[in-house]
């Protein structure tokens, strides 16, 4: 059974974020982007500002941009101390999607089913 974290859990590892500049976002979740302007690539050396969640609604705000990711049920953030861009390997499983941070650490969403629910949205701040 798969164990779904709560706020509390997510909002810790949000917490870790603050000040972190970002590298890459990688959207791997073929359906997972819904919108196109801007696209992820424009993340790129925007630092994180500040992140909240409410109702499995993680919102990262960066210095240019706003990050949404809607968990949906089993949506699960997963803190990575080391990482490098995803790359496609026979039998791994892939993240819907990976937040890279200069620094080298970041971020994987994951889900348990192989139909991926979470969904990212990027919007420029006014």
């Amino acid at each position: 059974m798969t164990v779904i974290q709560d706020i509390d859990e997510i909002q810790a590892v949000l917490d870790r974020l603050q000040g972190e500049e970002i590298a890459t976002l990688q959207v791997l979740g073929i359906n997972s982007l819904k919108s196109t302007t801007p696209l992820p690539e424009a993340l790129v050396g925007d630092t994180v500002e500040s992140t909240s969640v409410e109702n499995r609604v993680v919102t990262i705000t960066t210095t240019r941009y706003a990050i949404v990711f809607d968990l949906q049920r089993t949506g699960k953030l997963v803190w990575l101390d080391g990482v490098q861009p995803y790359l496609m390997v026979a039998g791994s499983l892939r993240p819907t999607a990976r937040l890279l941070l200069a620094s080298g650490k970041g971020l994987d969403l994951t889900e348990p089913a192989k139909t991926k629910r979470i969904t990212v949205t990027l919007t420029a701040r006014v």
